[in-house]
């Protein structure tokens, strides 16, 4: 029971760690309020992250935190090339009001923040270790 809760905190933490940047590419704020927003959707993922890790006893945690990352990077990557997709579309752009996405043109921001991500849970991944089948085999 532990484990599968567990999980759903890093699930909860991912969730968190997306809104944080997808609201990156957002313009038209100014950059303390911005980073305000961004610290206030960073806590409630620190804090589930930190459930999430304490449930499991801090074993693999890199491995863990690398994986949630990287999904959550390469989740978030896919919405951004689907939304620019369906955007090219001309029937799409009809459907929209002219100015729907007007708000969300901090591309070098975004950028930025889903690159950090992304490299960082690289590294915790890669820096996390083997599985225990491996750990067993080597000793």
């Amino acid at each position: 029971m532990r484990k599968v809760f567990g999980v759903v905190c890093q699930v909860v933490a991912g969730f968190f760690l997306y809104m944080v940047s997808m609201l990156a590419f957002m313009s038209g704020l100014p950059v303390l309020a911005k980073a305000a927003m961004l610290a206030g959707f960073s806590v409630p993922a620190f804090i589930a992250l930190a459930i999430a890790l304490a449930l499991t006893g801090l074993r693999n945690w890199k491995k863990h935190t690398g994986l949630m990352l990287l999904s959550m990077s390469a989740f978030n990557g896919f919405v951004i090339f689907s939304m620019a997709c369906m955007w090219m579309s001309e029937e799409f752009r009809r459907m929209m009001p002219p100015d729907s996405f007007a708000n969300f043109s901090a591309y070098f921001a975004g950028a930025v923040v889903l690159a950090a991500f992304a490299i960082l849970g690289w590294i915790l991944f890669k820096s996390g270790g083997g599985t225990a089948e491996q750990g067993r085999a080597g000793a």
